[in-house]
């Protein structure tokens, strides 16, 4: 994906906008939102298996001496998912744009045809400390209709600066999540529900 194609898609003229551009569609009317994803998906060539931000983001936004960020190359994500093999729900404390997640969650959907692959056996859960990458990963993860909880704050500290929970309602693999702003102690419970803490 080039830059100029990114500048376009969200009306931006630096890439330092991006996360803003970002927060502003996934937070907007949901058919803008299903409309920018299926152009994401369009100009990516349909390839769901990485992250499509990920060089874009390494080159121009990374925040690697404040926060010592670095990233993941997908192929140690995919030999990460293959080590492991696991099945059921996931756990990532350093989340950045969710690249490993992204690696896990494809070599998982291989195994089973779409039909056969529900994303409430495959709960995600992640934290991640950078504002410039919550929007990026929740973008990432919810186009994939992955499900689960994104908590922005410090993983080491157990702060919580908002949580956020992908909520994949007809748990369909080619479906995309909504992300819901969420409360603390709420989660999700059977039929695809959350269940708020008052």
């Amino acid at each position: 994906m080039k830059k100029e194609e990114v500048f376009s898609l969200f009306k931006i003229e630096d890439l330092n906008e991006l996360p803003n551009a970002v927060m502003r569609i996934i937070e907007g009317d949901i058919r803008e939102r299903n409309i920018i994803y299926h152009e994401l998906m369009r100009m990516n060539g349909y390839d769901m298996s990485y992250d499509w931000f990920q060089e874009l983001y390494e080159n121009e936004l990374s925040e690697r001496k404040q926060k010592k960020q670095d990233f993941t190359p997908n192929t140690l994500g995919v030999l990460c998912s293959k080590l492991t093999g696991q099945l059921g729900s996931i756990h990532e404390p350093t989340a950045g744009n969710g690249s490993m997640i992204i690696a896990d969650w494809w070599q998982r959907c291989r195994k089973f045809l779409p039909y056969e692959h529900f994303p409430s056996q495959h709960i995600v859960t992640c934290w991640e400390l950078s504002s410039r990458s919550i929007p990026i990963l929740l973008l990432n993860l919810s186009i994939r209709g992955i499900m689960g909880y994104v908590y922005h704050g410090d993983v080491l500290e157990n702060i919580v600066k908002q949580k956020y929970i992908l909520l994949n309602a007809h748990d369909d693999t080619l479906g995309f999540s909504d992300i819901i702003k969420a409360n603390i102690n709420d989660k999700i419970v059977c039929n695809n529900e959350i269940e708020r803490s008052i």
